[in-house]
């Protein structure tokens, strides 16, 4: 739940949208906008929250946000104060696990900080936001450039506070150095019982070109040592196959050849995400509490859900009025008790594991339940099990037992391929990827290869080659 002040904040802001509508509908906001700084100067500059904070790959909102070096990455936001916040985004390259890198050569500062961000006010009857950001990068106005491959984190700051950090995020931007294939195949796993053990059994294979050894900037290939897998959009639980990981689940093989092949054969299929539709205006009208016509949740572990969006939120096609916020209960019943605590994850998480969405027991009900403010929109989500550790964090956490393991499933996996740098003191760089997907048939030995760069622009590469 938002604090008092922003609560109070929206309720002014209501009020205001409310005469504005009744003197004049084309009245111009910024009046109002002033009028409330003038009015409750102390309430309205002392807070800006960031929320609805979302990146993706160019201007499309079903993908996640790794980009080739020729595209762009999409930030946008929204914000509640009075009038625009005086808010930069700073850009920090980062290892293959999210540490930044403090090196002046690969974090340039006149390369790594926006100094100007477009926003549009919002629209007449929207009361839950007064401001939208959305902006791509790089971009020639900001001098913004991702000069190298890798990881990057963003911090979106306050200039008013001396660079107070309001919300951070996340993307990968990849190379085509080298050929890069993938194959998803379908595995029972030895060590475990139906239905966990059916599997998805992942290989990705490449070969550094001759032209890239032994030349100037040449790849050496005994530093390409990590592969990650990025499983539809949760950057945080990559699978990872790494040549020091001394994992029984992965294999490495002719590390000390140009031709490698990287492999991990206990990626769980899980299951297609659930939906939460918030399109309906009839059903779900602005300004109040949303509870969600269909029955509450269950458990899916034997159930196999419809197909879904991969994780990605739809939002885009809900603008003006229908583009505000709405409170939406969550409602989970099961039969019984779990023995950990109950999360909700989703895009609206980020497809984190956080406290703040821990579903709570209603003692009249017995229903799990939980409230949060989205966007009007549709999207992915799932319950995840865990405990909470003592540094506040999610640990131990199962993503199968309440939504259940079915090969046919479909995921989007990403491959990419890590190259550690030995330039201005070492940085890592992804000098190869790959984009497929799981065979989604309940066949055992089913599999699908994708292959990239061939000759496809497509987001998903090439044609996929499915193993009957």
């Amino acid at each position: 739940m938002r604090s008092m002040l922003k609560f109070f904040f929206v309720t002014i802001k209501s009020m205001l949208f409310q005469a504005i509508s009744l003197f004049n509908k084309n009245f111009n906001i910024r009046f109002f906008a002033a009028l409330g700084m003038i009015l409750f100067p102390a309430v309205l500059s002392a807070q800006v929250e960031i929320f609805g904070l979302r990146t993706y790959a160019n201007d499309d909102e079903y993908r996640p946000p790794i980009i080739s070096q020729s595209e762009y990455i999409t930030i946008e936001f929204d914000v509640t104060i009075s009038q625009p916040p005086n808010v930069q985004v700073i850009f920090k390259h980062a290892s293959k696990d999210w540490k930044v890198d403090e090196n002046l050569f690969v974090n340039d500062p006149a390369k790594i900080r926006s100094f100007t961000l477009n926003y549009s006010v919002a629209p007449n009857g929207v009361y839950h936001y007064s401001y939208h950001y959305k902006n791509a990068f790089p971009n020639k106005k900001d001098f913004v450039q991702f000069i190298y491959s890798g990881n990057y984190v963003y911090s979106i700051v306050n200039l008013d506070e001396e660079d107070k950090v309001l919300a951070t995020g996340k993307f990968i931007v990849a190379e085509a150095q080298i050929t890069t294939s993938m194959t998803v195949e379908n595995k029972y796993h030895p060590e475990y019982d139906s239905p966990l053990n059916q599997m998805n059994f992942i290989s990705v294979s490449f070969t550094i070109p001759e032209e890239n050894l032994g030349s100037n900037g040449a790849i050496d290939q005994s530093n390409v040592r990590t592969v990650d897998i990025i499983e539809n959009w949760d950057f945080e639980h990559r699978h990872r196959i790494d040549v020091d990981d001394n994992s029984a689940e992965t294999f490495v093989e002719n590390f000390y050849k140009v031709n490698k092949t990287f492999w991990k054969r206990d990626i769980p299929s899980g299951n297609e995400y659930r939906k939460l539709d918030l399109s309906s205006i009839s059903f779900y009208p602005n300004n109040k509490p949303v509870i969600l016509k269909n029955n509450p949740d269950v458990s899916r572990y034997q159930w196999q859900g419809k197909p879904d969006a991969n994780g990605a939120s739809k939002l885009k096609p809900f603008t003006g009025a229908n583009s505000d916020y709405l409170e939406v209960e969550m409602r989970l019943r099961l039969a019984d008790h779990p023995q950990k605590k109950i999360f909700l994850v989703g895009g609206f998480s980020d497809w984190l594991v956080l406290p703040g969405f821990e579903m709570k027991q209603d003692d009249v009900t017995q229903l799990f339940k939980m409230s949060i403010w989205l966007r009007r929109g549709v999207y992915d989500y799932q319950y995840v099990l865990g405990d909470i550790g003592s540094d506040g964090k999610v640990i131990n956490q199962d993503w199968i037992t309440l939504e259940g393991n079915d090969w046919r499933t479909v995921n989007r996996y990403t491959a990419l391929v890590y190259y550690h740098d030995r330039q201005f003191g070492g940085f890592d760089r992804v000098i190869g990827y790959v984009r497929g997907k799981s065979p989604g048939t309940s066949q055992s030995g089913k599999s699908s290869t994708s292959v990239y760069p061939p000759n496809s622009g497509n987001y998903f590469g090439p044609v996929f080659n499915e193993k009957k």
